[in-house]
């Protein structure tokens, strides 16, 4: 192998670049790094993609920056970017094009900082390396900081990266596509005392948050930080639902509800949060459960700036938590009944539950508090719906991409699209990490393909 790294050199004298929301700063902590791994058959140019990169740097300057706690704050760092480039790697594209497969090691293809030394300042908030095969292809692995965006964002941003790169190699003039990079289109948080915000917890029947400051509570932070790094250590178990599986098993699950309609991300989320609660809590029955669903603000939350909104490629995101209880067990609860449970849950949510809720959130951070609602010492079966995220809409210079591995930020279970119109599951059993293998076993693939 032969590895070349290329600097990319830039300021815009700007001090800070950009500020730093509380609620933007929590994903960061638990968040750290969306780094997705585009798989080419086509090797991209070192090159080209070096000036593709400052083009992105100049439309959205915090993407070349680092993380000042004590200002939070991003600002400019003097060393600038590098692009690591690792050449005649063994093997091809195709090695990394095949669906439902245990995942990669993540760590060759796609640098991920850890929280210490982005927390710290010393780490860059963008990486970009790229691994050209011998046999012919590349896997060009981008990182973001969670800091800067969520998913929606970040593949705006992907998708823009595409278009100076197309632009560069066809040597024509630079367009920015509509991306806005405006911190006021969404905005939370009061000016609400300690004591006006526990009364506010008391009223949204919510538990006072950990506290994550002063003495005892950074202690705690550097726990929490602690194990989140180590649980990014764990691949996760892939499953590959073709088009007509997710068509079957939507229409399995309709009946078995007795709705008279359901979304696909329900049924999804119903038959799912049954297998891992069967694989992580057994034969004795669990009544009580946390369930976590991440929830984009866009399309949700609109009002006169509803264009802005969905062009937003800052951080716009709800961890939304429930606790619902199955009387019988949530592993002995009818995917019928779940997916009623799972309608019924986001029916509610509207704009005003939104801003009443993410304004508690930011008051509750800043602070100085965790996250309210998300109980970090009980058990979660998270689930985080990307099926709707278009990753493949984007072509490098005519090069589209064969396959996309999405980002690992702690999900239980993640739902992303595949480009022959099908779904991967990525699940990640965060009690016991070798357990999920037995996912891969014949029972439990019989289980999981029960429509």
């Amino acid at each position: 192998m032969q590895t070349e790294t290329i600097g990319i050199s830039f300021t815009t004298g700007s001090d800070p670049v950009r500020t730093v929301s509380p609620i933007d700063e929590n994903h960061l902590l638990y968040g750290n790094f969306l780094g997705v791994q585009y798989v080419f058959k086509d090797a991209l140019d070192p090159e080209c993609l070096a000036g593709a990169l400052y083009d992105l740097f100049f439309h959205y300057p915090a993407l070349a920056g680092v993380y000042n706690q004590t200002n939070s704050s991003i600002i400019e760092y003097s060393d600038g970017i590098k692009l690591q480039v690792i050449e005649d790697i063994r093997g091809s594209f195709t090695d990394h094009c095949k669906f439902g497969t245990v995942q990669s090691d993540r760590s060759n293809f796609v640098d991920e900082p850890n929280r210490r030394d982005v927390l710290g300042g010393k780490a860059n908030l963008t990486s970009c390396k790229l691994s050209i095969f011998k046999d012919g292809g590349c896997n060009l692995g981008l990182a973001i900081s969670h800091v800067l965006v969520d998913a929606a964002g970040f593949h705006l941003l992907a998708n823009q990266l595409a278009r100076f790169y197309t632009h560069r190699s066809n040597k024509t003039e630079a367009v920015a596509s509509p991306a806005v990079y405006d911190l006021d289109v969404f905005t939370f948080g009061t000016d609400r005392s300690r004591s006006e915000t526990i009364a506010a917890l008391d009223e949204a029947d919510l538990k006072k948050p950990m506290k994550i400051r002063g003495l005892i509570g950074g202690l705690l932070k550097n726990i929490i930080v602690k194990a989140l790094d180590g649980m990014a250590k764990n691949n996760r178990v892939v499953i590959h639902f073709t088009a007509n599986d997710v068509a079957r098993l939507k229409q399995k699950v309709l009946e078995e509800s007795s709705e008279d309609w359901i979304s696909t991300n329900v049924a999804l989320s119903a038959h799912f949060t049954k297998i891992m609660a069967m694989l992580m809590y057994g034969d004795k029955p669990k009544s009580k459960v946390q369930i976590g669903q991440l929830l984009d603000l866009r399309g949700r939350y609109f009002d006169q700036n509803s264009d802005q909104q969905n062009d937003y490629v800052g951080n716009a995101i709800l961890i939304h938590t429930s606790k619902p209880e199955f009387a019988d067990g949530i592993q002995n609860t009818s995917r019928g009944s779940l997916a009623k449970w799972f309608k019924s849950n986001l029916s509610g949510i509207n704009a005003d539950y939104l801003k009443t809720r993410l304004d508690l959130i930011a008051d509750c951070l800043r602070l100085g508090y965790s996250y309210p609602g998300l109980e970090l010492k009980d058990p979660m079966i998270a689930l985080n719906n990307q099926s709707k995220m278009p990753v493949y809409d984007l072509e490098f210079g005519g090069n589209a991409p064969q396959r996309v591995i999405p980002q690992d930020v702690g999900d239980n279970i993640m739902f992303f699209p595949t480009p022959d119109g099908g779904i991967e599951i990525y699940i990640r059993d965060i009690l016991n990490p070798k357990r999920q293998q037995l996912l891969l076993t014949n029972e439990w693939q019989a289980k999981i393909f029960d429509f």
